[in-house]
């Protein structure tokens, strides 16, 4: 299998990569699946667990600031220009990049392990006491971990723009699994803190899986500090904007957990969960794809090939939404049993299960918004134009901020994932006008795109309904057959109604005349004949 995957990765294309990024995206989703049930059944949902999550948000929200989507988007351009024009300079530019990041982002965690208490407290209002002081002491570890991150973010970008994704798709898995570690190994021993020490572990692992491969394709680590090199300028200049451009799903976690906090004990340990639930789909089905065409469109934009950069934007929006639709629709009808499945059991009780599939049914209204989002982002920042984003995402963070917190304080968990889903999709359709207006303004004609994406959008649209109706009367169809008391009815119920509702949406989709799924079920025929 890893062979077949070097193979694709040594013959390049949007679909191959996508392919790559997302075989073992699905995989570290996986294990993300098997991670977050294992903590919830072995600890439970309470003031533990309550601790752990809040302990995460600001070392991971000044890494997603600072580097996620931010670094790394002003790097890839760069690195894809000088890497065509001259690989020597563009070794050279990563060093400095390296260095700087790395020593600017050490300086930022030790300013906050400084201030730690005061912003835990702001962080979380309704924590006191003993669990107030634990979530402190865990979020000083934790703050280990975005400088290691930073670096590792580097060799990622650098893997990216040089069209070589396979092993910068495993380090996550790696990450996930060193989280498991310590919970089997750390946390019998050292209790909180030995989790902390299995995340620093993953973190660790992430980066260093990534240097040899940077080093097979020739990139030596220098120790220069080159602040007056044009490159990195271009960088700090695309790099800055972004800063303001925060994505509003880390926002929404900064949000939940502080409105989490004042509600009931799990509160915070449910959001995030929910969270990481409906979040599976997109990194296999939509941020594979924005990830994998980032350095075409960046191509494109630098060869003047306005066609191609359309072609390749329409066919990334299609190939997004032909699995995001249907899967948004099934996840919302099956939420109780995904979660009953995945959670149901160890200390994992009804009345957690109850409130974690109420709030990951809204938040699955979130999904289309979230996967288009990236890929209208990283085509403005392809063009490196980062002043409209930033003023979208603006826009959109305040608006989840305001409704979380008002409707969060009136419904609990339900109104801030109500919040978010509403933010997400008002930021997809902002972003997706803004694009529009952009590339008309710089004479770009959107008629063959216009023509080809709303025909798909309709048909698969009509596609998943079907789909959809068929699943929700399946359920039914098949409760009589099985315990539904017992996982493994459950699993079978859900199954069957589930592969039922997918032949539904392929037939449909098929008869409509729908490409994706004539490729799709090309692939299955000519591997299975």
């Amino acid at each position: 299998m890893l062979d077949k995957l070097k193979n694709l990765e040594n013959s390049f294309s949007v679909s191959k990569a996508a392919i790559i990024v997302g075989f073992f995206t699905l995989l570290s989703k996986l294990v993300g699946l098997v991670r977050d049930p294992l903590l919830a059944g072995k600890i439970g949902v309470g003031n533990t667990l309550d601790i752990y999550y809040a302990a995460f948000r600001i070392p991971d929200f000044i890494f997603n600031l600072l580097v996620l989507g931010t670094l790394s988007v002003a790097l890839i351009p760069v690195f894809t220009e000088w890497l065509v024009k001259d690989k020597t300079k563009a070794n050279r530019i990563t060093s400095s990049v390296l260095n700087v990041s790395v020593s600017g982002m050490a300086i930022v965690c030790l300013i906050l392990l400084a201030f730690s208490a005061p912003l835990t407290k702001l962080l979380v209002p309704g924590f006191t006491g003993d669990k107030l002081a634990r979530t402190t002491q865990l979020m000083r570890l934790f703050l280990l971990s975005p400088i290691i991150f930073t670096a590792s973010n580097v060799f990622t970008s650098y893997l990216t723009a040089s069209k070589k994704f396979l092993v910068l798709s495993i380090a996550p898995i790696i990450y996930n699994l060193g989280i498991i570690f310590g919970l089997f190994v750390f946390y019998p021993h050292f209790g909180l803190i030995g989790l902390g020490y299995g995340v620093i572990l993953g973190a660790l692992c992430h980066m260093l899986v990534q240097i040899p491969e940077a080093a097979r394709f020739g990139f030596r680590w220098r120790a220069v500090f080159d602040f007056k090199e044009p490159a990195l300028h271009k960088i700090l200049k695309l790099f800055i904007p972004r800063i303001i451009g925060m994505d509003i799903s880390q926002v929404s976690l900064i949000v939940g957990t502080t409105v989490g906090s004042i509600l009931a004990a799990g509160s915070v340990t449910i959001f995030n969960l929910a969270n990481n639930l409906q979040a599976a789909p997109l990194g296999v089905f939509a941020l594979s794809v924005s990830a994998a065409s980032f350095p075409l469109l960046s191509e494109h934009f630098t060869t003047g090939d306005h066609k191609a950069f359309t072609k390749t934007l329409g066919d990334n929006v299609m190939m997004v939404l032909f699995f995001i639709i249907p899967i948004s629709i099934l996840m919302l009808i099956f939420r109780a049993y995904i979660v009953r499945i995945i959670y149901g059991h160890g200390k994992f009780n009804w009345n957690d299960t109850v409130l974690m599939f109420s709030t990951f049914g809204v938040l699955t209204f979130s999904l289309v918004g979230q996967s288009l989002s990236p890929l209208f982002s990283r085509s403005f920042y392809s063009r490196q134009n980062t002043v409209i984003p930033v003023m979208v995402n603006i826009c959109s963070i305040t608006l989840d901020i305001i409704l979380a917190v008002v409707l969060g304080r009136r419904f609990g968990l339900i109104g801030i994932a109500s919040g978010f889903a509403i933010a997400c999709t008002s930021d997809a359709l902002l972003m997706f006008s803004f694009l529009r207006w952009h590339l008309h303004k710089n004479n770009i004609s959107l008629g063959e795109f216009d023509r080809e994406v709303g025909s798909f959008l309709i048909k698969i649209v009509i596609s998943s309904l079907v789909m959809g109706l068929v699943g929700y009367g399946c359920i039914y169809l098949f409760a009589p057959l099985v315990n539904t008391q017992t996982t493994l009815g459950i699993v079978i119920q859900s199954g069957l109604a589930v592969g039922v509702a997918i032949l539904a949406f392929l037939g449909i989709s098929y008869k409509l005349g729908v490409e994706q799924t004539k490729r799709v079920l090309g692939i299955v025929f000519k591997r299975f004949a």
